[in-house]
């Protein structure tokens, strides 16, 4: 029996170090746990680290560490998400599981795995992951929804260019506006490039001779610096977003024929050689971004085409750009296989009643989670505000500058304005999280019913779930079931039905299928 224990203690940000998550709450949890179990602490990490980014330098020594100790070592850590948020990791401490060299306790979720776990409690780890790694996902999927949404109404998501000022208005949201100091030289820059008689360096010449500089560093415009500036259509208001333009709301400086004959002259073009025009938005397929080449792994494309019958099909290939041969496949095809493993996919019922249990557990884990860090948001809000109040006591009092109170004012009413949003995201996210522990469990009773009953976007979001690597290649489809399905998948004492392909192992733990797609 394993005798020596390593303790885990993490927080992701220096916020969460303040509030209830603190290294040290959790190194006294940590302890009293190790003196009820007997264990003897060798070893005290603790790590101000993200779970999700970069390479986890000092969660790797750690794990080293537990290598190197003979007889195996417990790995005590106060819960799931403290240790691990993706299943990159999971798959590393597994293995040293499996192998014996580590015991995994997380305390408050009362779960001790070792080499002879069973599989409802292997289940219920690898749910606890798929929780974790969501929330955080959800976070970053609401930034980019709401990044989206604004891009396509219009709204400029980064620094607009010379010419124009961001601003904030009185009720907090961000807004552009023309730059009145600026935007009349801006204009004379074009009308005189129109002229076809200066170059990029006589512009840079005799922009430093008006006056016009960065408005980020106040140093004077070169050559790179003029040439971005002719290129930039949201003078002519598109703005480029994700690499697709889109047109904005804001006031523009400059007409379109202007901007045209600047284009002309700075390409050489004779005014009928029209460039093409900007790429418009992506229309809706299935497998739009999930599917790469096998054999050059370029992401493959979809587009339709009309039969002379008039009945229109899907189809998946790859651009070829890397000169690969590989034959374009139809979506209905491609879908086949996968179809037919998610009618395969469900959770026995004993399984499926266990695992119910443990959810409520995870729901009223992450609330608390969801509580202390919209708590801890508000409690830093209400600290700007005081800051503020002081601010407008110190002015009256002459204590400091009408300039001084004004830059002091407007920093900390950004820092308001960007809790606002981490607030709105919060919220965003526990309503994803929500939406994701019935996703998961639908998911994994059902997915061939949601799946055929759900529209286009949806199931590219089933897909995305479900599964992982997938690859087209000489008309074979090839994918990954993403934990925790696979293990769900593993556990399924029926036989599966025969399908036209084959599984295959993966050294990682998720299992492979290769289907083959005839036509």
């Amino acid at each position: 029996m394993i005798k020596k224990a390593v303790l885990l203690r993490r927080v992701s940000t220096t916020m969460q170090e303040k509030e209830g998550y603190s290294l040290q709450n959790q190194q006294e949890v940590l302890r009293q746990y190790c003196e009820r179990k007997g264990l003897e602490v060798i070893k005290d990490a603790e790590l101000v680290e993200s779970s999700t980014r970069g390479e986890r330098k000092h969660f790797m020594e750690i794990l080293t560490f537990c290598k190197k100790q003979r007889g195996g070592v417990a790995l005590v850590c106060l819960k799931t998400d403290r240790l691990m948020r993706n299943f990159k990791n999971y798959t590393m401490i597994d293995e040293m599981r499996k192998e014996g060299q580590l015991e995994l306790h997380l305390v408050q979720e009362n779960l001790v795995l070792d080499k002879n776990s069973k599989a409802g409690d292997l289940t219920i780890l690898g749910l606890n992951v798929v929780m974790a790694q969501n929330y955080v996902l959800s976070l970053r999927d609401n930034v980019v929804s709401g990044m989206n949404h604004q891009a396509e109404h219009g709204f400029c998501m980064y620094r607009a260019p010379l010419g124009y000022l961001n601003i904030r208005k009185p009720d907090g949201k961000a807004d552009v506006i023309v730059d009145t100091e600026r935007a009349p030289i801006v204009q004379q820059l074009f009308e005189k490039y129109s002229t076809g008689l200066y170059s990029l360096k006589d512009m840079a010449k005799q922009c430093k001779q008006w006056g016009l500089t960065s408005k980020y560093n106040g140093k004077p415009l070169n050559t790179s610096a003029i040439h971005r500036i002719l290129n930039n259509k949201f003078y002519i208001g598109e703005m480029v977003y994700k690499d697709s333009f889109f047109k904005h709301q804001y006031e523009t400086l400059i007409s379109p024929a202007l901007f045209q004959i600047c284009q002309d002259i700075m390409h050489g073009r004779k005014p009928e050689e029209q460039p093409t025009h900007f790429k418009t938005a992506e229309e809706p397929f299935i497998f739009r971004g999930l599917v790469r080449c096998g054999e050059c792994g370029c992401v493959m494309s979809s587009y339709k085409k009309v039969k002379p019958n008039g009945r229109e099909y899907v189809y998946l290939k790859c651009s070829h750009f890397k000169d690969c041969t590989n034959p374009q496949l139809s979506e209905e095809k491609a879908l086949k296989p996968i179809e037919e493993e998610l009618k395969r996919l469900h959770i026995r019922q004993e399984i499926f009643t266990y695992i119910k249990k443990d959810l409520e557990r995870i729901i009223n884990k992450q609330n608390e989670a969801h509580n202390r860090e919209v708590n801890a948001v508000r409690r830093k809000y209400d600290n700007c505000q005081d800051k503020i109040k002081r601010l407008r006591s110190l002015l009256l009092e002459d204590k400091i500058t009408p300039e001084e109170y004004r830059d002091m004012n407007e920093e900390l009413k950004q820092e308001q304005y960007e809790l606002e949003g981490q607030s709105a995201l919060l919220t965003e996210a526990d309503e994803h999280f929500s939406i994701a522990i019935s996703t998961i469990m639908s998911m994994a009773q059902n997915a061939y019913q949601i799946f055929k009953s759900s529209r286009v976007e949806a199931k590219r979001a089933i897909l995305n779930i479900l599964l992982s690597n997938l690859k087209i290649k000489n008309k074979q489809i090839s994918y990954n079931l993403r934990k925790p399905f696979d293990l769900i998948d593993s556990l399924n004492e029926k036989t599966p039905p025969k399908t036209e392909g084959v599984a295959i192992g993966d050294p990682n733990g998720t299992r492979t299928h290769i289907a083959t797609v005839k036509g």
